[in-house]
């Protein structure tokens, strides 16, 4: 975990919790996870009583209102505001003033997902607050959450074990999380986690995973792709949610096309399984630019069409396989 996450765990440990948090960043898991052990610290006890504050579905003046309110038994309330910078005019105003002035027995995290806005509000809100770090974590800091979900378990893991996780996993926080969950539900008082107990419960009754989806794709191997693509499908992903580590794929290819070459200067955490990132320089060089190119174009036709018709998802995803592969 980065450094603004592990001081903020170290204070929770101490049960210090501060009237106001900005989070900054798009990870939903670490939003949600963080936002979690705050509230159980808070409250002193596992707590799930948080009030959501949304500019998009709550008057700016009823947000304020809320947050603001005083009852005459001062019971503890938390808060989480989504989207500060939709909130406009003197409610604005009211919302930093509150911030410079909050109120002590109560808690307000404040989550910010853009980085690079230079609006105002945000230029306000990072000069009061330091931000606790909420954007999806690389490698390194993936294989340190890898063994704090352990730990938290009780389970001391060798780094083999960790890198197992990771490459079973390590497309996203929240998968991590679930699948050291899940496989610890099967282990017994006092049983050693092992990498014959991982590869039998890992994505229990799955028949395939996205890795293998990614490796058939990547090698042009059409029949394969097919199979493994209907079949996660069938299991539990859509074609919505494929087409994001779909286009991330293919644009990750389409970067090591072009002169000066997009892998050396990578530094955006990507969606994929590592596995994937691992050999896209193999992948790339059985793929034309033109055919990249392509397949970005199929997957914006895809998205497009999933918003306005009622097209399934195995047929949206056998219809894209072959028209980029068929001929391959």
């Amino acid at each position: 975990m980065n450094n603004s996450i592990r001081k903020l765990m170290n204070e929770l440990k101490h049960n210090s919790v501060r009237p106001v948090y900005l989070f900054q960043g798009t990870d939903k898991f670490l939003q949600r996870y963080l936002s979690k052990q705050i509230a159980n610290s808070f409250f002193q006890k596992p707590h799930n009583k948080l009030a959501l504050l949304l500019p998009d579905e709550l008057k700016n003046s009823e947000i304020i209102d809320r947050i603001t309110y005083i009852d005459l038994f001062n019971t503890k309330k938390m808060f989480v505001l989504v989207d500060p910078q939709k909130i406009t005019g003197s409610s604005r105003t009211e919302l930093l003033s509150y911030c410079d002035h909050p109120i002590q027995s109560n808690c307000l995290i404040i989550i910010l997902e853009e980085f690079r806005s230079k609006t105002a509000i945000i230029k306000e809100l990072t000069k009061r607050f330091e931000p606790i770090n909420v954007s999806s974590p690389f490698e390194q800091e993936m294989k340190k959450w890898i063994n704090y979900f352990l730990k938290n378990n009780g389970i001391s893991a060798s780094p083999k074990i960790v890198n197992i996780f990771f490459e079973i996993a390590g497309d996203s926080l929240g998968h991590v999380a679930n699948e050291i969950d899940k496989i610890c539900v099967f282990l017994e008082d006092g049983q050693e986690l092992n990498e014959e107990i991982i590869q039998k419960f890992a994505g229990w009754k799955k028949e395939h995973r996205r890795f293998e989806f990614f490796s058939a794709l990547g090698n042009k191997d059409l029949n394969k792709a097919l199979k493994i693509g209907m079949s996660l499908i069938r299991q539990e992903d859509t074609m919505i949610s494929l087409i994001y580590p779909l286009t991330a794929f293919f644009q990750e290819l389409l970067f090591t096309k072009l002169p000066d070459g997009g892998m050396p200067g990578r530094n955006g955490w990507l969606p994929l399984p590592p596995s994937a990132i691992k050999n896209l320089p193999l992948y790339k060089k059985k793929y034309s630019r033109k055919e990249i190119e392509r397949a970005i174009n199929l997957l914006a036709e895809i998205e497009h069409r999933q918003k306005s018709t009622t097209v399934s998802d195995s047929t949206e995803l056998t219809k894209f396989l072959f028209k980029l592969l068929k001929n391959s």
